[in-house]
């Protein structure tokens, strides 16, 4: 950004300049404009005597004048100004099936449209597919109120701080939480009719609505909801086979079209990022068998749709250990010991994981990107923050195996923490970086290591206002309490199960 926000200076604030939009306006929950936008407002005037004055109408059926009130109690205290709406929805704009909707949830989607959809992205684009689903969102009910409720529940989460997420915010956020609960019951109750209504066949859309939900949870607190709704997906997927099946039953001629099936990919490629990350950090077994593409693997890449920016070998490498530690659980269930083939795997795999080149994934992912504006060396310390991380991951599970205590990870520790330093420059990649820091936060024990990871979680819920970033931090003061705990005790609580509930930290 070349020169200070029009919003910041129409504020009388001093933008920061860091970016667009600059930190200063998202933290603020305002759309950041380089120059002064365009506004459509009542009356014949924007400012003056004639602010808000509306001249006499002539009805075309009784020929009568209608009359308004005077100017001053003309104008009312609309959701649009208590949500201090500063231009027109773009989005309303550009696609006339929004011009039916009410005023608030114009202003919601247009939010979803500017600041939710590259939340949830690696890089921005015109083909970020969370944007692509407005279009489906307007000819879906259920769809559309998802949108409107994780909107208007992330605008909420802007009006609380890191340490006082409980303190009453102002009215204006207030407002938006009512809308959040409003809006996701409506979510909950168009998403019922869908499923009972046996003849509809618009399983993208059920989906896509099961998604949003998922990241709903997110910004609500990330724990357990997500998995509920990722049960019920798995369960329509059952029924629906063809929904992931390349290959049409033979004797169909039925081709769902480019678009649809880009769709369907799209939502499998994150039900099983959700699920991977999700069964890592949950009791073993509480999340059952996993997603699979269209192609029969997990975790192909895809560049623009990337939702982490995790290469797609370390995510099959955190579910690799996170199966084994469902072996692991069920031996120790049965009372036998582990079997000297898991622990033979385990170590195998971090050899794996050891060995893995991030310059050489980064170089490949610029390349296919084509993104000028992130360099190959932060997309390699994006990726060996990830490398890091599954390596202690791995070696926590590994620890389950042994009644030693955990072996020493303060190398590791110190590197990833260096990684997460180094990357909170960069706005785009730093925000996808919350399991790392958990996973870091898991094994500091320093006090030094413990305050930068509670300031790296500050910064992490200044970018994503997620209520998980604030759960995080909870869990590891907790686990930090451990401290002084024997030896013996630290080995039963090394296992990552031991969180107590189902946490998705993504």
């Amino acid at each position: 950004m070349l020169r200070p926000c029009w919003t910041c200076r129409s504020r009388t604030i001093q933008c920061d300049q860091s970016r667009s939009p600059c930190s200063k306006c998202e933290k603020a929950g305002l759309e950041c404009h380089d120059k002064r936008p365009l506004r459509w407002v009542k009356g014949v005037a924007i400012r003056g005597k004639l602010r808000g004055h509306i001249f006499e109408q002539t009805s075309k059926a009784s020929g009568n004048p209608r009359t308004a009130r005077p100017g001053r109690n003309q104008v009312s205290l609309t959701s649009a100004k208590r949500l201090q709406i500063l231009h027109t929805p773009s989005f309303a704009m550009e696609d006339p099936r929004i011009h039916n909707l009410d005023q608030l949830s114009k202003y919601y989607i247009d939010y979803y449209n500017k600041r939710i959809c590259n939340l949830y992205i690696l890089f921005d684009s015109d083909k970020n597919p969370f944007r692509n689903l407005l279009s489906l969102g307007m000819e879906n009910l259920a769809l559309q109120k998802s949108i409107v409720a994780l909107a208007a529940r992330h605008f909420a989460n802007t009006g609380h701080s890191f340490d006082a997420t409980d303190a009453v915010a102002p009215s204006r956020f207030m407002k938006a939480n009512t809308d959040a609960l409003v809006f996701k019951t409506q979510t909950i109750e168009a998403l019922s009719s869908s499923l009972l209504d046996a003849g509809s066949r618009r399983l993208e859309t059920t989906m896509a609505t099961i998604l949003l939900l998922i990241f709903l949870d997110l910004l609500e607190s990330g724990i357990d909801g997500w998995n509920s709704h990722l049960q019920g997906a798995r369960s329509l997927l059952m029924l629906n086979q063809c929904f992931v099946d390349p290959n049409p039953e033979r004797g169909s001629n039925i081709d769902p079209g480019d678009t649809v099936r880009d769709t369907r990919q799209f939502i499998i490629e994150q039900l099983l990022l959700v699920e991977t990350l999700g069964s890592a950090l949950s009791y073993p077994k509480t999340v059952s068998e996993a997603f699979t593409g269209n192609d029969g693997t997990k975790h192909q890449e895809s560049v623009v749709r990337s939702f982490l920016g995790c290469p797609g070998f370390l995510l099959r490498a955190v579910q690799f250990f996170s199966d084994q530690r469902c072996l692991i659980a069920d031996v120790k269930e049965r009372e036998h010991p582990p079997s000297s083939s898991i622990l033979r795997d385990i170590m195998e795999m971090l050899e794996l994981t050891e060995g893995f080149d991030s310059l050489e994934w980064a170089s490949d992912f610029k390349r296919r990107a084509a993104s000028p504006t992130t360099e190959v060396k932060s997309l390699c310390m994006l990726s060996q923050a990830y490398k890091v991380a599954t390596l202690l991951y791995g070696r926590r599970v590994l620890s389950a195996l042994s009644t030693q205590p955990t072996s020493n990870n303060a190398k590791l520790v110190s590197q990833l923490l260096s990684l997460i330093e180094a990357l909170q420059n960069d706005a785009i990649l730093f925000k996808c970086l919350l399991w790392p820091t958990f996973i870091a936060g898991l094994e500091s024990w320093a006090k030094s290591q413990q305050a930068f990871v509670m300031e790296s979680l500050r910064a992490l819920w200044d970018s994503t206002s997620c209520l998980n970033v604030i759960g995080a931090s909870k869990i590891l003061r907790d686990h930090w309490k451990r401290e002084d705990f024997p030896d013996a005790l630290m080995c039963e609580i090394s296992d990552v199960g031991g969180l107590g509930r189902g946490w998705l930290l993504i």
